[in-house]
């Protein structure tokens, strides 16, 4: 069995994917690890650039075009299906290791065997879109430089295959499909937490965070967060959601006439939801304890 398994997700995006994998490459890696590449129906020369790869250097590249989209949720799950390591990294395929780190992935495995309490790990994102980093420093510290957090970052995250049971990621293409991983660890009594010692750089061509130009990324966003925490959350708290959703909505989106593709996008991702266990009530209350009313 591998020691590592580094899952990049991609499509028609050859040029980026390239950087990505070559920025893992230049770390100092574990004898065994392997990377898995799912391309999810790429037009460009992305099955070109791979194979390309897979000439220049040692470790294993394990690569799957698919037919169709299957999304970042499904691709992850399909990847796993193909992953052999004890450890799994999950790295976006427009961001970058950053280079000062040579031991970045070494010291990442390191921390998750110290601690079998940790049931993912997600490492700082500094997005060069936002011009800052995406995970801040907490009150919630559990070791120097090492944070708890709701849910890991699906930019860049490792956890131990043998902690989680399939499905791992919610199955859906708009995002938050890492509530499930966070809600599977809490189920089973562990925590996630953040490295801020480990960096990565995500390197987006577009900003999405701008309502007025990406109003269709934030529905997406709204929609699939209450359809995913709907399907995951206990029954009673439902009403809640139901109010966070429309709030932001009203925040963000009042207007837009985008309300019926939003409903159309919850239903969707509540059908495909039957594979994955609610957490309890005594679990909720827990994590709003913690984290606060942020979670709706």
């Amino acid at each position: 069995m591998m020691d590592l398994s580094i899952i990049i997700i991609t499509m028609n995006r050859a040029e980026q994917l390239c950087e990505a994998i070559q920025s893992c490459l230049k770390c100092n890696l574990p004898e065994g690890t392997e990377f898995v590449i799912i391309d999810n129906a790429s037009s460009d020369n992305t099955e070109d650039t791979v194979h390309q790869l897979m000439n220049e250097t040692n470790h294993k590249i394990i690569y799957k075009k698919l037919p169709e989209n299957l999304g970042v949720g499904g691709g992850r799950n399909f990847a796993l299906k193909y992953a052999t390591g004890n450890y799994i990294y999950v790295l976006d395929d427009d961001a970058v290791i950053d280079v000062e780190d040579k031991d970045f992935f070494l010291k990442a495995i390191a921390i998750l065997e110290r601690n079998p309490n940790y049931a993912t790990l997600t490492t700082q994102i500094y997005d060069t879109a936002w011009k800052d980093i995406r995970l801040k420093h907490t009150d919630l510290k559990v070791a120097d430089n090492i944070y708890e957090c709701f849910m890991p970052c699906g930019g860049s995250h490792f956890f131990r295959r043998s902690d989680f049971v399939d499905p791992v990621y919610y199955p859906n293409k708009y995002g938050y499909e890492e509530i499930a991983v966070a809600m599977q660890a809490y189920m089973d009594g562990r925590i996630n937490v953040f490295c801020s010692d480990l960096r990565i750089i995500h390197k987006p061509k577009i900003n999405k965070w701008v309502v007025k130009d990406n109003k269709q990324h934030f529905i997406n966003d709204f929609a699939s967060q209450y359809a995913i925490k709907k399907v995951l959350y206990p029954k009673c708290v439902l009403p809640l959601l139901w109010m966070a959703y429309k709030a932001r909505y009203f925040r963000y989106l009042h207007g837009s006439q985008l309300s019926a593709q939003g409903t159309e996008i919850i239903n969707g991702l509540v059908d495909i939801g039957s594979g994955f266990n609610r957490i309890d009530i005594s679990t909720f209350i827990h994590l709003v304890r913690k984290f606060g009313f942020s979670i709706l």
